[in-house]
């Protein structure tokens, strides 16, 4: 029934709980298993400062984290405004994906999958899962409900939201 399942992955207890589904799902239909994260700019970074501690990250990631709590309001020259560089560097967000997409990859290892694809991409999460999904021909997405952005999503629409109503193949949302 199923050829190709997408399992889009931020490291989330939910994410992991869908990964989990989409390598039951490849073992049982013998598909192939894509995995895919996607950094999402504006991390929530306390949710970042958890996860790098329970992965092991936490000297380094930290150390960013800090930089981003203790930053002074700077005055742009171009406009005579004040602005504050809250986001987290691209090092730290591609350092952290693949972490997350080694993690997963290695858990369908173990759970002896084999035909795996696992990949990082950088861009909007949303765009950039949809995209695969077109560029892959996939059959099913398999995604957690919510991310480490919870609260975000709560209020401007989470990516499982938005991709399960743009996809045109079949989506399972796991909480």
């Amino acid at each position: 029934m199923f050829n190709k399942i997408l399992c889009p992955t931020d490291g989330s207890d939910h994410a992991y709980k869908a990964l989990d589904l989409a390598i039951d799902m490849a073992k049982k239909y013998d598909a192939r298993l894509v995995i895919l994260h996607v950094p999402h700019r504006s991390e929530n970074i306390d949710a970042l400062r958890r996860f790098a501690e329970i992965e092991g990250l936490a000297p380094h990631i930290n150390t960013e984290i800090d930089r981003l709590r203790s930053m002074d309001y700077r005055v742009s020259v171009a406009t005579d405004t004040a602005f504050q560089d809250t986001s987290i560097s691209s090092r730290v967000l591609i350092e952290v994906g693949h972490h997350i997409v080694d993690g997963a990859k290695g858990r369908a290892e173990r759970n002896g999958l084999e035909n795996i694809d696992a990949r990082l991409e950088i861009g909007d999460p949303a765009d950039r899962i949809l995209e695969c999904i077109e560029a892959e021909k996939i059959d099913c997405v398999i995604m957690g409900s919510r991310g480490l952005t919870d609260l975000k999503g709560l209020f401007l629409g989470s990516v499982s939201h938005k991709v399960a109503n743009r996809a045109a193949c079949t989506c399972i949302v796991v909480k």
